[in-house]
């Protein structure tokens, strides 16, 4: 088995789901009243209209998290924390995104 989709409720459907069409490019790839589903390579996000936000973190891995922060915040993205190298290894910069989630970019550092 392997994991295929998160389901993440929002309570503004159409707000969450046209920012990340601003923010990440990305059409979703089914759309109704109920549900949105956002697909990024093998995992699916899908947002479920709600009566309350979840509280959940998407991560995505960067070759360069200061670019890609760079990017996604020139699209709109409020940052939380700017790009910091962590004790665990990796390069880390963290976004407000829409209802309660939030989202990571992380670079894996090349320890030596």
């Amino acid at each position: 088995m392997k994991m295929s989709h998160v389901h993440c409720r929002v309570r503004d459907l159409r707000a969450a789901a046209r920012w990340f069409e601003k923010v990440w490019q990305t059409a979703p790839v089914f759309d109704n009243d109920r549900m949105v589903w956002l697909s990024f390579g093998e995992l699916g996000v899908i947002l479920d209209a709600a009566a309350d936000d979840s509280i959940v973190t998407i991560g995505f891995d960067s070759k360069d998290c200061d670019a890609d922060y760079r990017l996604v915040t020139s699209r709109g993205a409020e940052p939380i924390e700017q790009p910091q190298d962590k004790p665990w290894g990796t390069r880390t910069a963290y976004l407000k995104g829409p209802g309660g989630l939030t989202i990571e970019i992380e670079q894996l550092l090349n320890r030596t």
